[in-house]
């Protein structure tokens, strides 16, 4: 009996061992399996998520390429969708090499201001068609870089003397013979050149410096550059890509139209041109230039003084346009100082390619904001000139291209008075020149002191609508 209920309770005892046994083992089995299940769907989440960015990112590209083919065109040929989102845009479909739909992309596109960057904002929201609520979204900013990202542009050969320290790039079509000290890449579109002030062969970037270049060898660009840290800081480059000043043609023609229709065109003066005088308060005051001063003479030569002898009003305090280009079909003398303001002036008379238009510095150009917010460019068919009677510190702030003719200052003898020597110019901002700039020469006259301060901020936030030279490039990338 006693042995009878023993072998009883031994086999309820395995009944429980076997029931408990089968329960963990079914916990387990479950759990592993559930385990399996949720790992299958993580990974096929994080493949989705991975696909998802790739699709995003398609759509950035693609909208890359878009403004690669039309650098104006924000709204995919779709009607234009404005603040706050501009967007979206799509769904577009993202295809596979069979032409299968993998998933697809909505698109936000937030322009420029109408007188500030170059600065495009893309934001893209990728999904793939397996997984529709499992999305990414990216957002960059690419921008053009424009003729302003250049400390020095040029057409020609050009001399930078001792003392020189700058701070941007400088590129010449020409060769340059720089003896300062530079921060930035100095690059030429030539591998050697004949240096027009002795006559030597040289490299088309060479130093007189001690020790001076030795002369280039048969390559290009020469194998026997040596390296000057003490001169180009962060190097020199030869046999770069022309930058054409005839691509301004084009250029002009767009930025006529935009000023006919939404910016001021000034007509010709029947005079002598337009004195303009910019305001702090957005305003512009306008006078027609009736007189000028006599030209500086002697029996050897001649030079034009670039004075004001008498003006009538025009117009004062008239309102700068929106998008901020002034568009004069004459002569300007120009001077001032803005706040908060971007404004680009032009000065092109009829016909707008090929005349002999010239914009004159006497007076201080200035901003009263520096950092971006305040922006001048000025753009002028033939000269950008400092005239005889300028200050004896001028200050420029601003971007300025000379398209046919030269940034600078004309040759006046020591018989035309005091003037013909003046002490600092400065210039805050980027300048462009067909022909060989300068603001001195080389007996003494003109400025004793050149500062070349280069404005950072110009590169893709020049003056509005002012010349681009290049592609949009990325300025920054962020998962949002």
């Amino acid at each position: 009996m006693f042995a009878n209920k023993l072998i009883t309770n031994q086999k309820g005892a395995m009944l429980v061992l076997v029931l408990a046994a089968t329960g963990l083992f079914l916990v387990i089995t479950l759990g592993a399996v559930g385990l399996a299940i949720m790992q299958r769907r993580l990974n096929i989440d994080k493949v989705a998520r991975a696909q998802a960015i790739h699709i995003a990112e398609a759509g950035v590209n693609y909208y890359r390429w878009v403004l690669y083919h039309d650098n104006e065109e924000y709204c995919n040929k779709e009607t234009c969708i404005g603040a706050p989102d501009y967007g979206p845009y799509g769904p577009y479909d993202y295809t596979d090499a069979d032409g299968g739909i993998v998933g697809k992309y909505e698109l936000y596109i937030t322009p420029p201001a109408i007188n500030g960057s170059t600065i495009v904002n893309i934001k893209s929201i990728g999904w793939t068609a397996a997984h529709p609520n499992i999305k990414r979204e990216i957002e960059v900013r690419i921008g053009i870089p424009s003729w302003s990202s250049y400390s020095t542009l040029a057409d020609a050969d050009i001399r930078f003397g001792e003392g020189t320290e700058v701070w941007g790039a400088i590129h010449s079509n020409g060769g340059i013979r720089f003896d300062g000290l530079a921060h930035n890449v100095i690059s030429s579109s030539l591998c050697s050149y004949k240096d027009p002030d002795d006559g030597d062969n040289a490299f088309a970037v060479h130093t007189h410096i001690s020790p001076a270049d030795p002369s280039p060898d048969a390559n290009c660009p020469p194998q026997n550059i040596p390296d000057r840290p003490d001169v180009f800081m962060a190097g020199r480059s030869l046999a770069e890509p022309v930058v054409s000043f005839d691509l301004l043609n084009t250029y002009l023609n767009d930025v006529f139209n935009k000023a006919a229709a939404s910016g001021m065109v000034l007509p010709a003066s029947g005079a002598k041109g337009y004195h303009l005088t910019l305001n702090t308060d957005n305003t512009v005051d306008i006078r027609v230039v009736t007189a000028v001063t006599p030209p500086c003479s002697s029996r050897w030569w001649s030079s034009e003084t670039e004075g004001i002898a008498s003006e009538t009003v025009y117009d004062i305090g008239s309102s700068t346009p929106a998008n901020g280009i002034i568009f004069v079909k004459d002569k300007v003398w120009i001077d001032g100082k803005i706040d908060g303001n971007r404004l680009t002036v032009l000065a092109f008379g009829d016909p707008i390619t090929g005349n002999t238009t010239d914009i004159i510095l006497n007076n201080d150009l200035t901003y009263t904001t520096y950092g971006g917010a305040d922006a001048i460019g000025l753009i002028a068919q033939r000269n950008i000139t400092v005239g005889f009677y300028s200050e004896d510190n001028l200050q420029i702030d601003a971007a300025l291209i000379a398209k046919e003719g030269r940034v600078g200052r004309n040759y006046y003898y020591k018989f035309c008075g005091p003037s013909y020597i003046r002490d600092t110019i400065t210039i805050n901002g980027s300048l462009a020149t067909r022909n060989r700039y300068g603001f001195a020469y080389t007996d003494g006259t003109g400025y004793q002191y050149r500062k070349l301060n280069y404005d950072n901020n110009l590169t893709f936030t020049p003056p509005p609508h002012f010349p681009t030279t290049g592609e949009y490039t990325f300025i920054s990338w962020k998962e949002k």
